[in-house]
């Protein structure tokens, strides 16, 4: 019984780790898009564009780090 409530544990602590990666890469991502919005150097926008690039490829493996860790263990 005990091992399974400290699985569960292990497991919700996983979720909230992974849920609070998901909002920070958000918030990253708003802030990059928001430079962008008011950039007017060229090559400041490309650096901007790679940024929200880079950005949105760690959000996309989070999302499946986050269905990974949220899915039901196996029985």
């Amino acid at each position: 019984m005990a091992g399974k409530r400290r699985e569960r544990k292990r497991r919700n602590a996983e979720i909230q780790r992974a849920t609070e990666e998901l909002l920070s890469i958000r918030r990253e991502l708003r802030q990059a898009e928001n430079n962008f919005n008011h950039m007017t150097d060229p090559n400041k926008m490309e650096a901007c564009i790679y940024e929200m690039n880079a950005l949105k490829a760690r959000y996309n493996c989070a999302v499946i780090e986050m269905k990974h860790t949220a899915s039901p263990p196996p029985q």
